[in-house]
């Protein structure tokens, strides 16, 4: 590596080291995520008590989740990757995108009861509370009805368990996950591993389906 590409990884990191001082100590931080998961929870339950004022039968019902599984699976997975190559890390969202990179650097999670994890990680899904106010918007001007619509609020809850599924292979085993995972319904070990040893792989993290 030469002298200027050795100074500008170093200048990369002296920034990715005080936007993650920024993110830690900056009050903003905290309360945007504290605001984005109130807002994400709100949206969820309310898209979800509305779709669910249509009478679907059984089987579109299952259908709108089926659909929904690889859909929030291949949403997050292409947010993932967006992040992961964005590394600037200076302005208002620098200390953001440090605090997601973070996760590269933490092989073994804190344990945390389930429930905190849902709602601390979906504070940093800046863009579910627009997924979901479009949702509300479109079903509620009842230009989205039925299978759609329920289709739309299960995306959208299932973008958050996706954030428990990551969390569930970086903490400790559970053997209720290890059978979910096993079954496809969760990320697997084994798979989200890759994403972690290589470049350029693994990216989706509710049970990694959309990754080919």
């Amino acid at each position: 590596m030469d002298g200027s590409a050795t100074a500008r990884l170093e200048s990369k990191r002296r920034e990715y080291r005080e936007a993650l001082r920024r993110y830690r100590e900056e009050p903003f931080y905290a309360r945007l995520g504290g605001l984005v998961s109130a807002t994400v929870l709100a949206g969820q339950a309310g898209l979800l008590a509305l779709s669910l004022q249509d009478t679907l039968g059984w089987v579109s019902a299952l259908l709108a989740l089926a659909l929904a599984w690889p859909l929030a699976d291949l949403m997050g997975g292409v947010v993932h990757l967006l992040m992961d190559h964005h590394d600037r890390y200076t302005g208002q969202l620098g200390p953001l995108v440090a605090a997601f990179h973070l996760h590269h650097q933490q092989p073994r999670y804190e344990e945390k009861p389930l429930a905190r994890v849902y709602i601390h990680e979906s504070g940093f899904k800046l863009w579910l509370p627009f997924f979901l106010a479009a949702g509300l918007g479109l079903g509620l001007a009842g230009w989205v009805d039925g299978l759609p619509l329920r289709l739309w609020a299960w995306t959208g809850i299932l973008s958050s368990v996706a954030e428990l599924s990551h969390f569930l292979v970086h903490a400790r085993r559970r053997p209720w996950a290890d059978r979910l995972a096993a079954m496809g319904l969760l990320l697997s070990r084994h798979h989200h591993a890759r994403h972690h040893r290589e470049d350029n792989v693994g990216y989706a993290f509710l049970n990694g389906w959309s990754d080919p």
